[in-house]
């Protein structure tokens, strides 16, 4: 595909490193000769350096030609010119990021065609969003809403004295609508098989209906969905967190430090408390019993202000923490340092950007454990070998490190069993090994379909 990419942040470089490493025909456009020289430096792109709303620099970048132009620079009024403008020149599909509080009521989170942008992104709300479902989940870190949130994959720890230690998992009695989809053992992930058997510090992925998922998280983890929530920032991601948790019945407390802020969210968000005060100071987090609470987000713009904060939350008795970082890479490190929850706003953008590079082939794309695995959902070829067989019979067809977990057939859910079998035009998704995925992809959708 031909992309160009406007912005050469942190998205957008993250955007060059996959999509050059997918063989993408990439252009990147940023105002800041740093910016560009670095992309020069570390990617196979050309490169553009100019104002990426400008029509001239469109025009040099191609964009009449694009298969997709990415508009992710630090300005949300630039994105969406530029991909407007890209739209209006040619461009087959436009994408922009808005993540400014001005843009969260109209986005929620994603937005189709808004001001004639085929996709608007708000990685602000979506993050909320997430956050949110991990908050109703009984003990999951990372949820994932697949085929339009018909389907969950959760991540769950088994931790202090889980009663599946040893156990293997063909003894487990799962619910009938949800899988074990991966287990992540020291950092490795891999795709299990019945005779696989569970132990303290594993990682699991579990995937299934949402209810069935939520089933399932009640034999791996005995952490109850959090009813008590304190959120640390007032900011988008804060206030869209706090939103969504008011609907499904949660107690929420907000800690604002800015005065004016915090009077403005009180009257904005009726029955949420809102506190004025400074997060990261033990002893108003003393005086509010934050250990009282379920759950512990950390959620504003500055990094080491959000680790602070969720560190005294933990020092001080609270169970579950949560923290959103503006550098993927600070992941890990977060996550060593006892941090349950480490989400990046800015990954959550690339990677809904990067489904969008799969366009003929996939409709969704989710990547796992730094690239170890990926969850693909596309639609059954009629002229795939796997039609009409047996899924016990399919494992000649099915490459190692895959496994199908959930099938599409029309309007309802299913999760595959043995005697299971797919239709033509059946939408699938499939957890992968990255080395198997192209392997998958021919199964379902061979060239000649």
């Amino acid at each position: 595909m031909y992309i160009v990419v406007i912005g050469l942040g942190e998205v957008g470089r993250h955007l060059l490193s996959v999509l050059d490493h997918e063989g993408h025909d990439v252009v990147a456009v940023d105002a800041s000769p740093e910016a560009v020289a670095y992309a020069e430096e570390h990617y196979d792109v050309a490169s553009i350096l100019g104002y990426g709303a400008s029509q001239d620099v469109l025009d040099r970048a191609g964009v009449a030609r694009a298969d997709i132009v990415v508009a992710v620079s630090n300005h949300d009024e630039v994105n969406l010119i530029a991909a407007l403008a890209a739209k209006q020149l040619g461009a087959k599909q436009a994408v922009a990021r808005a993540q400014g509080d001005e843009w969260a009521n109209w986005t929620e989170g994603i937005r189709y065609g808004l001001l004639g942008v085929d996709v608007v992104i708000n990685p602000r709300v979506l993050v909320a969003q997430e956050l949110a479902r991990v908050a109703r989940s009984h003990g999951a870190s990372d949820v994932i809403d697949l085929s339009q949130d018909r389907v969950e994959l959760v991540q769950i720890e088994l931790a202090g004295e889980s009663r599946l230690f040893n156990k293997a998992l063909k003894s487990i009695d799962m619910p009938s609508n949800a899988l074990v989809a991966a287990i992540v053992r020291d950092g490795v992930l891999e795709v299990p098989g019945g005779d696989d058997v569970f132990q303290k510090g594993d990682r699991v992925y579990l995937i299934g209906s949402p209810d069935g998922v939520l089933a399932a998280e009640r034999l791996f983890s005995r952490t109850r969905e959090a009813r008590r929530v304190c959120i640390v920032g007032g900011g988008v991601v804060g206030k869209s967190l706090a939103r969504e948790l008011k609907r499904s019945g949660a107690k929420v407390m907000l800690i604002e430090k800015d005065r004016d802020t915090a009077e403005s969210i009180s009257i904005e968000l009726e029955g949420i408390d809102v506190v004025h005060g400074d997060g990261t100071h033990q002893g108003l987090l003393e005086e509010e019993e934050v250990d009282t609470y379920d759950l512990f987000c950390a959620v504003t713009a500055m990094d080491e202000v959000n680790l602070m904060a969720s560190l005294l939350a933990k020092r001080i008795g609270c169970h579950r923490t949560a923290v959103t970082v503006q550098r993927a890479d600070y992941v890990p490190i977060y996550k060593q340092l006892g941090i349950d929850i480490v989400l990046s706003p800015r990954t959550v953008a690339s990677d809904h950007i990067l489904r969008l590079s799969r366009g003929g082939v996939l409709h969704s794309l989710t990547v796992l454990e730094n690239g170890q695995a990926e969850v693909v959902e596309l639609t059954v070829s009629s002229h795939s070998p796997a039609v009409g067989r047996e899924l016990t019979k399919m494992r000649d067809l099915l490459p190692h490190g895959a496994l199908l977990g959930a099938i599409i057939h029309g309007e309802r859910v299913v999760i595959p069993r043995g005697s299971t079998k797919l239709a033509a035009g059946d939408r699938v998704i499939v957890m992968t090994k990255s080395h198997a995925r192209k392997a998958v992809e021919r199964l379902f959708r061979p060239r000649h379909s």
